[in-house]
């Protein structure tokens, strides 16, 4: 009875163990930097609105204006090792001192920390269904068309223009399950290997 509880026990722990290591995903299944589209953009269709309660306690929209980054990305690997990466990829960018500095001058913060919640970002990837390749979206909020209690008033377009000049100053890193994959320059495209920059 021992032997077969012994047995039923190391069993179930194969079994959880191999469940698990076909669930993680494999950490060499990575992606290419295709193209990229960077622009200032108020296009709802793009960045969405923000929802905000009005003083009715109703829900008003508020349009904002955004930096807007597309990125195209082409599977390396087996589409098998890929298919729970709508949910775990994650994706910022890190400017370099110059889109930092443009950001403070333009906007009064740097909008691309975590910690930033005057203006807030969102991502969003869509396609890889079908194939390999599919797009993912950071837009990173610069503010309001309209006065509201959320989001400060969006500077000029001039001013805009002074962020959008650098905004590929820097790299935009990938993440799966809170782990670095990759990263890439922003102006070559090229995958770059963390702290060589």
């Amino acid at each position: 009875m021992k032997n077969f509880i012994f047995y039923f026990v190391s069993s179930l722990c194969w079994c959880l163990m191999a469940g698990c290591s076909i669930d993680s995903a494999n950490p060499s299944a990575t992606y290419s930097l295709e193209k990229e589209k960077v622009l200032i953009t108020d296009d709802r269709f793009l960045i969405g609105v923000i929802a905000e309660k009005n003083e009715k306690g109703g829900w008003q929209d508020i349009l904002p204006k955004a930096l807007y980054y597309e990125f195209t990305l082409k599977q390396k690997g087996k589409q098998e090792d890929y298919t729970q990466d709508k949910g775990e990829i994650k994706a910022t960018i890190l400017p370099d001192k110059d889109l930092k500095k443009a950001s403070i001058d333009v906007l009064g913060s740097n909008i691309f920390t975590e910690k930033n919640s005057t203006y807030g970002h969102q991502l969003s990837i869509n396609g890889f269904d079908q194939s390999k390749t599919g797009k993912l979206v950071l837009s990173y909020y610069v503010g309001a068309q309209t006065s509201n209690n959320k989001m400060p008033l969006a500077p000029s377009d001039e001013q805009l223009k002074k962020l959008l000049n650098v905004a590929k100053d820097g790299e935009m890193v990938l993440y799966r399950n809170h782990k670095e994959i990759a990263r890439y320059d922003l102006k070559p495209l090229k995958s770059v290997t963390k702290g060589t920059k």
